[in-house]
């Protein structure tokens, strides 16, 4: 713990009479007489990052009963202390508000890593790879048991593996393995069998599509979207499962400083193991839930029959729904068409997110390519029926990654937040050169273009997005975000770039306010919750993307307890 102590009468006797010093993990903590609202915590002797336009830089900080009680100098602050208030002396260490995490699948992240064989390049970069890793998880399972794979990109083959690669590794066990994006999958032959699809008369799942053998017709093996993957199987979690993935995942982002996370992905029953978590006090972030629904009907159903709920840490903030799945665009390579399918005909899209905006809920859109964005900003429109009404109802867009002036500036108008996953970058960006070739080249270069949204007006946020993204850790956002480089090194368009601080500033405050949350988190405020993390290093001193790569929290803070602790 840094420089920490419980106050007890005699030290604070010694304190008010003597002046006297205690040595504290080698540091000093320093406290003075009671006031009449005095705090449980006090953090003193640091740099206080406050991202507050009335205050943007202190000394010390006091907590009362989880919240912010003052943010000034060392002698206001000490002011405040009793004999029974915890002291950290920061010696000069950098605190900031706790991070927004505004996009990731905790639970996903967790059943991934715990549940799945992981099949995440480097290790994992070739068809021959895929399968060593697969024959190798089959080993010791039973003939006929379920193996699920999740993480792979790319391969050195540079092709897509099929139902026939899938069976050289495991011909007696049903598999089924999903791309690091979640978008797309493949299963063997008999995973096909199994689910019943393995006919050539099968029809493609309403969203998706089953990619099939041009001779025969039958289903090849290769799965687009969510709708086609889950068509073959879906795995099920039992509710303790659903708490030790909610748990582990909760627990690595804490380590990275997030304090609160918008679950944009989230099933109802995904939901329960929050609030579990939250009702033991096992929770170490804020869960914003957004559950997603896959077609009108049952968007209807769950806004008529979803509970909103609001606990101390877990709220029920809107619903989530895609527009596309890889990209929904204008112009697309012939080669590439069979990828640019929307998730839902366009009318059946508006009346969902009418029915979500009717439901007084906040909609939260998966739109990726620049046709799709422009559906779903129209749609938001049409629903709130003003662009006052869309701007009260902040109806939000998950990832928008190309820039297309038009859009930006129409989402700027009707306030629609824009969460952005900057990694994107450096884990996209190449894969979309090679299949758009020379004619996207100027659509890659501005990928992100994360000036041109601030220039424009849009609320921006970050979101980690994993499991869909390698990285978990907000820094790997904000790097991307200053540094603007590709997985092989190729630099973009350098004017579309931040600084740290403009960063910093989509992960806490504007993060905060992508989910109505402005006035409780995202800075650190008198009466804001006192969610914050104690940093290895100042923040103020960070100027280039490599300087990121050292900063860790040295402790995280949920409502002035904490929730990480560096050894």
């Amino acid at each position: 713990m840094i420089g920490e102590t419980q106050m007890n009468r005699r030290t604070f006797a010694k304190r008010v009479v003597g002046a006297a010093s205690y040595p504290l993990a080698g540091h000093t903590a320093r406290v003075f007489a009671a006031a009449s609202d005095t705090a449980d915590l006090v953090l003193t002797n640091g740099v206080m990052v406050t991202m507050s336009d009335k205050r943007p830089s202190a000394q010390a900080m006091a907590v009362r009963r989880g919240r912010i009680l003052a943010v000034g100098t060392n002698p206001q602050i000490e002011k405040l202390a009793s004999r029974d208030t915890k002291v950290i002396d920061l010696a000069g260490r950098c605190v900031s508000p706790g991070l927004v995490d505004a996009h990731s699948h905790v639970v996903g992240f967790g059943q991934m890593q715990l549940k799945y064989v992981l099949l995440r390049p480097p290790k994992v970069d070739s068809i021959e790879s895929l399968k060593n890793a697969l024959a190798k998880a089959a080993k010791d399972k039973p003939a006929g048991e379920w193996i699920v794979g999740r993480g792979f990109a790319s391969f050195k083959e540079g092709r897509f593996p099929r139902r026939r690669d899938l069976d050289e590794a495991v011909p007696n066990h049903p598999t089924l393995i999903i791309h690091w994006g979640g978008q797309f999958g493949a299963a063997n032959t008999l995973a096909l069998e199994k689910a019943g699809l393995l006919r050539a008369d099968v029809k493609d799942p309403y969203g998706g599509k089953f990619l099939r053998d041009r001779r025969t017709g039958l289903p090849d093996g290769a799965l687009l979207h969510y709708p086609a993957i889950y068509a073959v199987y879906q795995p099920k979690l039992d509710d303790a499962e659903k708490v030790e993935c909610a748990a582990w995942g909760m627990n690595q982002l804490a380590s990275q400083g997030v304090t609160c996370v918008h679950d944009n992905f989230c099933h109802p029953e995904y939901a329960k193991a929050y609030v579990r978590l939250e009702r033991r006090g096992q929770l170490p972030c804020r869960a914003r839930v957004y559950p997603y629904v896959k077609n009108l009907q049952q968007c209807r159903l769950v806004v008529e029959r979803i509970r909103r709920y609001e606990g101390p840490l877990v709220r029920l903030q809107g619903i989530k729904l895609a527009v596309d799945g890889y990209a929904l665009m204008y112009n697309v390579p012939r080669e590439h068409r069979h990828l640019d399918i929307p998730m839902h005909p366009r009318p059946q899209f508006n009346e969902m997110i009418a029915t979500i905006h009717q439901g007084d809920l906040q909609a939260d859109v998966h739109a990726v390519g620049d046709k799709g964005v422009d559906w779903t900003l129209a749609a938001f429109a049409k629903a709130a029926g003003s662009a006052a009404e869309c701007r009260r109802r902040r109806h939000r867009i998950e990832h928008f990654p190309f820039r297309k002036l038009d859009s930006i500036k129409r989402a700027a108008d009707l306030g629609a937040p824009v969460c952005l996953q900057p990694n994107y970058i450096e884990v996209r960006a190449d894969a979309f050169l090679e299949k758009l070739g020379r004619s996207g080249k100027a659509l890659v270069d501005t990928m992100l273009p994360i000036r041109t949204f601030m220039n424009q007006g849009v609320h921006l946020a970050y979101g980690a997005d994993v499991p869909a993204f390698p990285s978990h850790s907000p820094m790997a956002s904000i790097r991307s975000a200053m540094e603007r480089r590709t997985a092989s090194r190729r630099k973009l368009d350098a004017a579309e770039a931040v600084s740290f601080t403009e960063a910093l500033r989509h992960h806490t405050i504007d993060g905060a306010y992508a989910a109505f949350d402005e006035n409780d988190l995202g800075s650190l405020e008198p009466g804001k919750h006192a969610d914050f993390v104690i940093w290895n290093q100042d923040l103020r001193k960070v100027r280039t993307p490599r300087d990121t790569v050292a900063l860790k929290p040295r402790a995280t803070y949920l409502a002035g307890k904490a929730v990480y602790e560096a050894t």
